[in-house]
């Protein structure tokens, strides 16, 4: 093959290549509604074409020793990103030929980024404009898995990146359609994970997006998206240079909206991801943080596993609980009322809340909760045997009603004051008369 010959294919393939890309937008995101079905005609496109264009490719690549054709392989690769991007509205469902895009966009990215960097930073600044860009469905789609695909621990995002991916991050969050609020918070976890740690807080990076996600901490759907934007606020908090327990930070501003958030759930799945991240927040500030997460991974309905995670727990460093645990408290018996709707949810909603109070109420001094925890246990506790009489003493209830009963009984007994005050005295000989009860 001479050298014209080559060249000449390769520019053919590159306008091949170029074809198959998502055709730009007649309108923006905010003027149509789109449904997978208005790209029906450009999958059955892909269907019968996509399989000989990479074919095609990599055989032209491989004859020409993996070398060269960079504008060949940096439009294979947008057009790969665009293709693996998910979710998307314009996603395919062919599982084979996803894969293949999977397992070629893999393959192109161990291996030509040095060269190509500049480019495709070229190419998304020319597509991703504050006024253009939502007409480009596929070019912010695949910005988004270009950056996943790109940076990692050992390669990190650099400046001129993190600040163009900020900006896209900022522009598509103002979406109106949640999905694109949920892809910015998809560009922001991988700045947040993979930049280099004086880049973001010399731009005071963490700041802007903090600012950013928590407005959408209302805005999310699904269980995935919530998940998603909580830890990206959660990464947020690593890059603050000056958080400590004792003072009001923007750990307690995430407490304070998940506390509210929890207690308007509607849906217990909710709670329990809610739950989870007050969890995190409640040893954000522990020192053996690792020790902590590796204790609330144990089986908490065994009285032995739940007695070792407790042991660790009660070394906590209590200082921003201190700050809420009377609003923690009262979360935990609204919440209360979902423990009826069945067992399955009961277990899995008592399980949540037992590692919440392990983390959060129990390192906190007895004699700091002394006005808190009578309403507490009256209320708690008078739910808690509901649950044994509604879901018939279904054993794995049975189980965790003996914890928690255990865990305040435990509680009052390592209050630090020689003799409890007389109504946490009476909880305690009522505790033990219930614990009695239940385990005959």
């Amino acid at each position: 093959m001479t050298c014209d010959t080559t060249e000449a294919l390769a520019a053919h393939m590159c306008e091949l290549v170029q074809f198959y890309m998502l055709p730009e937008l007649k309108e923006d995101l905010d003027n149509v509604q789109l449904g997978a079905s208005q790209f029906e005609s450009y999958h059955s496109l892909l269907i019968q074409d996509l399989p000989k264009l990479y074919d095609m490719v990599q055989e032209f690549l491989k004859k020409s020793d993996d070398t060269g054709h960079e504008e060949l392989r940096i439009k294979l690769l947008l057009l790969l990103c665009e293709l693996t991007a998910a979710p998307t509205v314009y996603q395919l469902t062919d599982g084979k030929l996803l894969k293949n895009a999977n397992d070629l966009a893999e393959k192109l990215s161990q291996n030509w980024w040095v060269s190509t960097d500049s480019q495709i930073l070229k190419y998304y600044e020319s597509k991703l404009h504050k006024d253009s860009w939502k007409r480009q469905l596929g070019a912010v789609h695949g910005f988004a898995r270009y950056l996943e695909l790109r940076y990692s621990e050992k390669l990190k995002m650099p400046i001129q990146m993190l600040t163009f991916a900020l900006s896209v991050g900022l522009n598509v969050r103002e979406c109106y359609d949640p999905a694109y609020k949920q892809l910015a918070v998809k560009i922001f976890i991988v700045m947040l994970k993979y930049s280099d740690v004086s880049n973001i807080q010399e731009l005071n990076i963490q700041s802007v997006i903090y600012e950013h996600a928590l407005k959408d901490a209302y805005n999310m759907e699904s269980i995935e998206a919530m998940g998603s934007v909580w830890n990206c606020l959660y990464l947020c908090l690593d890059h603050f240079k000056e958080l400590d327990a004792f003072t009001w930070n923007q750990c307690d501003d995430m407490l304070e909206r998940l506390i509210r958030n929890v207690t308007m759930a509607s849906s217990p799945k909710t709670s329990i991801c809610m739950l989870k991240y007050i969890i995190r927040l409640g040893y954000y500030f522990t020192i053996n943080r690792t020790d902590v997460e590796e204790a609330l991974t144990a089986n908490l309905a065994d009285p032995i596993e739940l007695a070792a995670s407790r042991d660790v727990c009660l070394s906590l460093s209590a200082s921003t609980s201190y700050r809420w645990a009377k609003a923690i408290l009262a979360m935990f018996v609204l919440e209360s009322e979902k423990l009826l709707q069945s067992p399955e949810v009961c277990v899995e909603l008592l399980q949540q809340i037992l590692r919440c109070y392990l983390v959060c109420i129990l390192p906190i001094p007895v004699e700091a909760l002394r006005y808190h925890l009578p309403e507490f246990y009256s209320k708690f506790v008078a739910v808690l045997m509901e649950c044994l009489t509604i879901h018939e003493r279904t054993p794995p209830v049975l189980k965790f009603v003996e914890r928690f009963i255990e865990t305040f009984i435990y509680q009052l007994a390592n209050c630090s004051t020689q003799k409890l005050p007389s109504d946490l005295q009476k909880f305690m000989d009522d505790l033990k008369t219930l614990q009695n009860k239940i385990t005959e």
